[in-house]
């Protein structure tokens, strides 16, 4: 079996232990007596961390429990994964994480610093959102026709903006060089709001970002959208087609965002706190400031999120291998 469907098989078997575990529930019943700290995988201001303060406030409406943000940029996530990885498995450090940390670095990174499969427990889905492909306001580029001819005049001058070496950012750029056989070089930046700057600001030309981060940019000129890298099209930006649309299928993009705790975290804290969220996220006030933000809830159980980050693995794993994506 490979790595990756043992991945899977541990998460399965997590499910299993919380239907044995039932000694383990007046424990769970103390929880939480003290602060849970979220751990965000990126800077304040950019969609996780708007994501998590949202969160955060619906947990303390919910469950009467004191939530602290506690802010971890640094390598796609990567950094946040691996502070709850090494965390007391207590269940007062949970942490959000975007897809990359949970998919693309196990196949970019022979040494990662934690094992998705054994030391984390995965708690729900929370959230997903669209990405939307983004140009500067002064590039020649009105639509993606325009775009792909101009890549293919210069095919080494132009540049895009990705948060870390396998976030859903940088694949989404990578997937529609590849369908489009162009090419373009990568400009790293640490959070959201750096990169969306950067192509404000020209520093770089393009960038395929989350689309509460870009839409208000997006309706004030200062960036032209070209593309949604999801399924289907957005009700704010409603004219903006999908990469579907303009014939490139599969490259369906969406930033989704997960909460994990430690390995070895109570299956019944674990499974309180899934519980928490989704009657949190269930919230019509919360549905409502979410869906300001461009997120849809899902709320799903464990199996599900274990499931999606398989499919992830699935996906971007020929794209990684035959573009040559690296750590560089």
């Amino acid at each position: 079996m490979s790595k990756h469907g043992r991945l899977v098989q541990a998460w399965k078997a997590t499910g299993a232990i919380v239907a044995l575990c039932g000694c383990m529930m007046a424990h769970a019943e103390d929880w939480p007596s003290r602060p849970i700290k979220l751990v965000v995988p990126s800077t304040a201001g950019s969609t996780p961390d708007v994501f998590a303060r949202i969160l955060a406030d619906a947990l303390r409406t919910g469950m009467g429990a004191t939530v602290a943000i506690d802010n971890k940029p640094g390598a796609g996530g990567a950094v946040a994964v691996n502070v709850v990885a090494k965390a007391s498995p207590d269940g007062y450090t949970v942490g959000i994480t975007p897809p990359g940390p949970m998919g693309a670095d196990t196949l970019l990174q022979n040494r990662l610093p934690y094992d998705p499969a054994k030391d984390l427990a995965l708690v729900t889905l929370a959230v997903t959102q669209a990405n939307v492909l983004v140009v500067r306001s002064t590039l020649n580029a009105k639509d993606m026709g325009q775009l792909i001819s101009t890549l293919e005049k210069d095919p080494e001058k132009y540049t895009y903006a990705a948060i870390g070496a396998g976030s859903i950012n940088r694949l989404c750029m990578e997937l529609v060089a590849q369908q489009s056989g162009t090419k373009m070089t990568r400009v790293p930046y640490a959070g959201t709001p750096q990169a969306i700057l950067a192509v404000i600001s020209g520093e770089v030309d393009m960038a395929c970002l989350p689309e509460q981060a870009v839409a208000a940019q997006v309706q004030a000129g200062k960036l032209r959208a070209l593309a949604i890298a999801s399924a289907k099209r957005s009700t704010v930006l409603a004219d903006v087609p999908t990469l579907r649309e303009l014939g490139m299928p599969g490259i369906e993009a969406d930033s989704w965002m997960g909460i994990i705790a430690p390995a070895g975290t109570s299956p019944a804290i674990v499974k309180r706190l899934r519980s928490a969220i989704a009657q949190a996220l269930s919230q019509p006030g919360t549905r409502e400031m979410l869906r300001t933000q461009f997120m849809e809830v899902v709320a799903s159980t464990p199996e599900a999120f274990a499931r999606t980050v398989q499919d992830d693995v699935t996906r971007w794993k020929f794209l990684i291998r035959t573009r040559g994506i690296s750590l560089d």
